[in-house]
């Protein structure tokens, strides 16, 4: 393939002509493509569902719920709270706003406990037995007539009546509804997902009541609910995201204008980067007429590994006499490290969340527009003259051949020791890797939890409650607190609703458990994890085995990225840290700069073996050089408060330290262990 390669880039030095019409035809093809390419905001494009549990969940969205903003008032005394709630709701009827001032508490508990099977944890399942005993009834019933005899508990008189055995433990809604508190409710007339509509009228409310907390300095006035909550979530996003692409843009472009005192470099970095990224779009286009604004924001990670293509050429040209020597000694490497990089992003393509296959399709395409531009047409812009580049120095990086680019033993047996001991506690204290809790991810001020946690209430599969009757006997519980509820001093009809919630069991089978169909959600993205490791991991490894053509070699450019991910784990777990939804996506973008790095490592050992030529400083400079632009590309979110944006910089910082570490440590170190083992001295042209 070389060797086409460069007849090729021997003909087109000849006919540049037919190269630049060729180009400009296929690149115009391609902008055309990208540019009527459309895009939506729907998020849950991000989760692996049915077309059947979408529907529940736009159901979910559409009720008053999702869209009730509320009005709490605490602090001061119970008349000027009124007082305040009186003059709330005069200013904004008069803007057009209906303001239920009235807060029942009866009528919330009782509405809320006609879900009474969707709010049982597991852990009181696991009790079930032990609570339906004549025993445990009678002292439930018996505790229940205590709470009901003190004063200002009539209003859990309808929890009691739904839950007389105390299945459901709400103690912070209790709390919350028994405290100085007031409340006032709005449903916004945009519903719960229309975040920028719901951006102004939230802000219109917060200046209405802002204008009366001036008269009432003693009070604590706020909104919160829902669409609160999703307004303080897109306007973090994007600040953060303003503020770190800002940030981040003015770095790497000082990083380039330093390694790169040519600004005719910088401009071919560039427009290398911005051919994929056309190619990516149209490539898409072909397949989808619509994708999440959110793919092209994640995909914004990929630069810091398309920059790779043309930064290799770029600084290797430095210490070669020419354009064709540069693609000569280059062009396995690149190569190889594409072909493997691609083939981990196609693991994304069979993924049931429909963002995640457009984001393994418009990430393998990207990088193969990237390569392929690299390969052709890149060549032809490079000046002549060897580019002038600094040099940015790295601890593990020398000047000289492999056998002193690795360094003392010393080192490497502390890396493997650490190594073996970062898996021993990986093995001796397991831990969940997936965090499962969409809510971790959602931004909140601290205030805003607070309040939220006054209506919050985990949520489990309501089909656990039609298990454990479809094998017991609801009539016999039934019985049992009858016959105790008069010794308790109940009437027996006393408990109806809970009588109802037994003998409901599987008639009404439309219910909905959004909780327990988040927790089906969870555990796939959990499984999906596992599975972009597993395929990642296998892909890279034939692949490179089919490249190098011994098994020996392949596993020396394998093990660097396995011992990668056992640091990067161990690391996460000592930091309780944990994947998520968000910073999933990004296990394979590591894997896929590790496998880069170290592909370049290794092919320049066995060419300084094969030429005796130093060929690794050149290749450690740009390794350097793309290492940095990706931590400053996406390592700048670690600055961020949104906890997804955070999460991401996180573990970029994390896997890209660790990555860069392996790939310079350990090939080397692993290449002369096997020619020790092996008696070779060097490696021959037929073993690669």
């Amino acid at each position: 393939m070389k060797n086409l390669l460069l007849r090729i880039y021997d003909y087109f030095a000849v006919h540049r002509r037919a190269l630049w019409i060729g180009f400009a035809v296929v690149f115009a093809a391609l902008v055309a493509l990208a540019a009527t390419l459309r895009y939506n905001e729907d998020i849950m494009d991000f989760l692996p569902i049915t077309e059947e549990e979408r529907a529940a969940l736009d159901a979910y969205q559409s009720q008053d719920a999702a869209a009730q903003l509320v009005l709490i008032i605490d602090g001061g005394e119970e008349d000027r709270r009124y007082d305040a709630l009186d003059e709330i709701e005069v200013l904004l009827s008069a803007q057009g706003y209906q303001l239920s001032l009235e807060m029942d508490p009866t009528e919330q508990i009782a509405e809320l406990y006609a879900q009474l099977p969707c709010l049982i944890a597991d852990s009181v399942y696991d009790r079930f037995d032990s609570l339906f005993t004549p025993e445990a009834v009678r002292a439930a019933l018996l505790r229940d007539r205590t709470i009901l005899n003190t004063p200002g508990s009539s209003f859990l008189a309808p929890a009691i009546q739904n839950d007389p055995l105390g299945l459901v433990q709400l103690p912070s809604f209790q709390t919350s509804l028994a405290s100085s508190k007031n409340y006032a409710f709005l449903e916004s007339p945009y519903g719960g997902t229309e975040t920028q509509k719901n951006a102004a009228l939230v802000d219109s409310l917060q200046d209405a009541t802002e204008a009366i907390a001036a008269s009432f300095p003693e009070l604590n006035i706020r909104w919160t609910g829902a669409p609160v909550i999703a307004v303080g979530n897109a306007r973090r996003i994007k600040t953060d995201t303003l503020l770190c692409i800002s940030l981040s843009a003015v770095l790497i472009i000082l990083l380039l204008a330093y390694a790169f005192p040519r600004r005719r470099d910088i401009c071919l970095i560039l427009l290398s980067v911005s051919v994929g990224w056309v190619t990516g779009m149209a490539v898409l286009h072909m397949i989808t007429p619509a994708v999440s604004a959110v793919v092209l924001g994640i995909g914004s990670v990929l630069i810091g590994i398309a920059v790779n293509y043309p930064l290799h050429l770029l600084v290797h040209q430095r210490y070669t006499s020419s354009v064709r020597q540069t693609l000569d000694e280059v062009l396995s490497p690149l190569i190889v490290g594409n072909i493997t990089t691609v083939g981990a992003f196609l693991t994304l393509v069979p993924m049931q969340a429909t963002a995640l296959r457009h984001l393994g399709i418009f990430a393998s395409a990207m990088l193969v527009g990237t390569i392929l531009f690299c390969l052709f047409v890149l060549p032809h812009l490079m000046s002549a003259d060897p580019t002038r580049i600094r040099e940015i120095k790295f601890p593990f990086v020398h000047r000289t051949s492999s056998s002193a680019h690795c360094p003392l033993y010393i080192v490497h047996f502390t890396l493997f020791l650490c190594t073996i001991l970062a898996g021993l506690y990986l093995w001796l204290c397991p831990y969940d890797r997936f965090d499962s809790n969409l809510n971790h991810i959602n931004y909140m001020t601290a205030q805003q939890r607070e309040d939220m946690s006054a209506f919050d209430v985990k949520t489990d599969d309501a089909a656990r409650w039609a298990d454990y009757w479809s094998s017991h006997d609801p009539q016999a519980l039934i019985a049992t607190i009858r016959n105790e509820a008069a010794a308790a001093g109940f009437r027996p009809e006393a408990f109806q609703p809970f009588y109802d919630h037994l003998t409901s069991v599987g008639k009404d089978a439309t219910t909905i458990s959004v909780g327990g169909l988040m927790a089906k959600i969870s555990e796939r993205l959990s499984d999906n994890f596992d599975y972009i490791g597993a395929c990642c991991s296998l892909i890279v490894f034939i692949f490179l085995w089919i490249s190098f053509k011994r098994f020996s070699l392949a596993l020396i450019a394998f093990v660097p990225m396995a011992l990668s991910w056992i640091w990067i784990l161990a690391i996460m777990q000592l930091c309780s840290l944990q994947f998520n939804i968000v910073n999933i996506i990004l296990a394979t973008f590591i894997f896929g700069q590790g496998d880069d790095y170290t592909i370049f490592i290794v092919e320049g050992i066995l060419y300084e073996r094969r030429t005796g030529k130093a060929i690794l400083p050149q290749y450690s400079q740009s390794i350097i050089l793309s290492a940095l632009i990706m931590l400053i590309g996406i390592g700048i979110l670690v600055f961020a408060v949104h906890p997804a944006m955070h999460s991401l910089g996180v573990v970029t910082l994390i896997g890209m330290v660790v990555v860069l570490l392996m790939a310079f440590t350990v090939p080397p170190f692993l290449y002369s262990m096997w020619q020790k083992i092996s008696n070779n001295k060097y490696v021959s042209t037929t073993d690669y």
